[in-house]
């Protein structure tokens, strides 16, 4: 009978075992989907936009805005080709300028890094003006500015391929949308 005791507890004790191993893989792999390093896959980014009446993905970016460092409000030039931005006219996010893309987990949230652009620090809720959440394959954030409503999207699809959506609605002008494909680097 002892014996027969003993035998239970030590299966119960190697599924509960078995059990947290589970746990901690599914976890493991949760953060696997959206971390790690993403790179723009150029065709299907082409073939998915949507109609914004301003062409190829790139164009729209390059028309309606640019790259630029601006001090006291006065544009300085950077050496960028491309029509000068209007005085207070935001960039586009970042993550519409980057070619590879990072994700990484911290303690309290996520690192977005945009190589050769810069990167950002994103937690769960509201966050320097940003609202964000996320979970296994997908990141919602958005945030507003004097000038502008942008939402941004990022989800990993079946495929296993990361979908970035970013909506930008400025205050005076169209909505414009914006979709890029990123392979896993």
């Amino acid at each position: 009978m002892e014996r027969h005791a003993t035998l239970q507890t030590m299966t119960r004790s190697l599924s509960l075992f078995a059990l947290c191993g589970a746990m901690s893989f599914a976890a493991w792999a949760e953060e696997l989907a959206l971390v790690g390093a993403w790179t723009l896959n150029v065709e299907r980014t082409e073939a998915i936009q949507p109609d914004n009446s301003t062409g190829r993905w790139w164009e729209g970016l390059g028309g309606n805005f640019s790259t630029s460092v601006s001090v006291g409000g006065i544009p300085v030039p950077t050496g960028s080709p491309g029509p000068e931005p209007e005085i207070g006219s935001p960039g586009p996010p970042q993550m519409l300028r980057c070619q590879t893309l990072t994700v990484e987990r911290l303690d309290d949230g996520l690192l977005l890094t945009y190589q050769g652009v810069g990167s950002e620090e994103i937690r769960p809720g509201a966050y320097r003006g940003m609202r964000s959440q996320w979970s296994r394959r997908k990141l919602a954030s958005n945030y507003e500015s004097t000038t502008r409503k942008v939402k941004r999207s990022l989800e990993v699809g079946r495929d296993g391929r990361l979908l970035m959506s970013v909506t930008i609605n400025p205050r005076k002008g169209k909505t414009l949308r914006y979709k890029r494909v990123f392979d896993r680097a």
